[in-house]
């Protein structure tokens, strides 16, 4: 991280969740690095990095118990015809600590022959406590299988608003892949980036829908991997047929930083919410006293050019003379944009080279007049 004097000069004048060394287990679309995986080695779940899912939901109760580790990089989750809170039947999931926005994700999967049940894999802001978490505001669904049908594989998205789904859309509510996803292991990945969702099955691009940031609310997602019990056939006529996962992976391409995340931090006077939404509605920060600046600190997993990009928001007290600092591989670039005419949106700040770890960075810097708005920084891969 920069050092507060060495900032406060030019203005004047970071973690990753995993090392760049491991192995990708496919291949994700160009220039995405592996950043976050579990394999399930072992015989216990990592509980440093999941949390199980616990609600009662449908037809069904999830229970801790019924996830387990077979000990050769496969987590089962048993289906149970058992009496628990009410429910006849449990079911069970489990839910990462840590959350994403855009990237490439995907796991490997077989479900289960029993009827009635629902297998997903499947991304929403929340603990497993609940699936009706009151910040929710996004749900991706890379597939949702019922194993009536294990034949069709469900795909698409909800709007979620004070823990209520507001609207959804499929990219594909029926996609016949000529097979039973029950009777093997298939890879099952997902897309996000800035502007589209892409879905992908054994490698092959599936279906592509728009999800566009000046339409929807982008938030942090955590990665649910579940099974419950849902249709009023539900019953377990083979214990044996659990749904089982395997090699789950998040890959990232382009290091996106809002306010408040990793990598963020603010200096100098004055800071403070702001009234004016940010990017994709997400809440801003603002100071309105000279000397404040906040720095983005990206961890670059993989060297190579990328274009950087502030989100600035248009309002009637800002900062019209902002102040960018960009530290790159080869030194130092700052540049001090005239936005006296500009509208909100995205502030090219031009492509710069980027070695891996922390020490590139972009700092936004208040120049003494007005307010400026910290809500989003983008380092995109070229």
């Amino acid at each position: 991280m920069l050092g507060i004097p060495r900032v406060l000069a030019i203005l004047l004048a970071s973690t990753c969740f995993l090392s760049p060394s491991l192995d990708a287990q496919s291949a994700p679309p160009p220039h995405y690095v592996l950043q976050w995986t579990d394999h399930f080695a072992g015989s216990a779940l990592n509980t440093t990095t999941w949390n199980y899912r616990t609600d009662i939901k449908a037809k069904s109760a999830q229970l801790p118990a019924n996830v387990s580790l077979d000990g050769h990089g496969h987590m089962a989750i048993a289906l149970r015809h058992e009496p628990f809170a009410g429910q006849q039947f449990t079911g069970g999931g489990i839910v990462s600590k840590a959350a994403f926005r855009y990237g490439y994700f995907e796991v490997k999967a077989k479900t289960t022959i029993n009827p009635g049940w629902h297998s997903s894999f499947w991304l929403f802001a929340g603990n497993g406590a609940t699936t009706y978490a009151p910040g929710g505001l996004t749900e991706i669904d890379d597939f949702e299988i019922d194993s009536t049908h294990p034949e069709s594989i469900s795909m698409g998205r909800l709007e979620w608003l004070n823990a209520k789904a507001t609207a959804s859309q499929r990219c594909n509510a029926h996609f016949q892949p000529g097979y039973s996803t029950a009777a093997a292991f298939h890879t099952y990945g997902l897309e996000w980036t800035e502007e589209q969702i892409v879905y992908y099955l054994d490698g092959a691009k599936i279906c592509t829908q728009d999800y566009p940031p000046t339409r929807y609310t982008h938030d942090p997602l955590n990665i649910w991997l579940t099974a419950i019990g849902y249709a009023s056939d539900v019953a377990v006529t083979d214990p044996a047929s659990g749904v089982t996962f395997a090699d789950v992976a998040y890959y990232i391409r382009d290091y996106y930083i809002s306010n408040g995340e990793t990598g963020y931090v603010e200096y100098g006077p004055g800071w403070q919410a702001s009234t004016q939404p940010g990017y994709s509605k997400i809440a801003a920060r603002q100071s309105c006293q000279a000397g404040a600046f906040a720095v983005y600190s990206p961890t670059i997993l993989e060297a190579g050019t990328y274009k950087v990009e502030a989100y600035v928001t248009s309002t009637p007290d800002e900062n019209t003379t902002p102040i960018f600092i960009i530290h790159h591989a080869s030194g130092t670039s700052r540049q001090q944009i005239n936005r006296a005419s500009q509208k909100t949106g995205w502030a090219d700040l031009g492509a710069y080279k980027f070695a891996p770890g922390s020490a590139g960075s972009l700092t936004v810097a208040n120049s003494g007049a007005g307010c400026i708005q910290t809500t989003m920084v983008k380092f995109v891969r070229q």
